[in-house]
């Protein structure tokens, strides 16, 4: 079920759904001449990364555990639907990790 939100709006993925594993969070601008970047900060119970693999971006990928993807750079926002795309598997989630940003 798609949820769209806007800036500066939260969801919970937990309390709400306990239930869910897969989640696909997507970034898509149709702004000629902008390039934005989707990124994901896995954070400890301070809410710093822990290390420098815990940032999620077009430079790293993939978290070593598997569970957050970044699935590539688009540099132009360029066709319909979302320019970029991040896979989370809450099930891999590290148990240090506390918060996805």
């Amino acid at each position: 079920m798609p949820v769209s939100l806007q800036k500066g709006q939260k969801v919970s993925l937990t309390k709400g759904n306990p239930g869910l594993k897969h989640v696909v969070v997507g970034l898509g601008w149709d702004v000629n001449g902008f390039d934005l970047d989707a990124a994901a900060f896995l954070l400890t119970e301070d809410g710093r990364i822990s290390h420098q693999k815990d940032f999620i971006y077009f430079g790293n990928l993939s978290h070593p555990s598997g569970a957050v993807k970044h699935l590539g750079d688009n540099l132009t926002g360029v066709g319909d639907g979302d320019d970029e795309q991040i896979q989370i598997d809450l099930s891999k989630i590290p148990s240090n990790i506390v918060k996805i940003a």
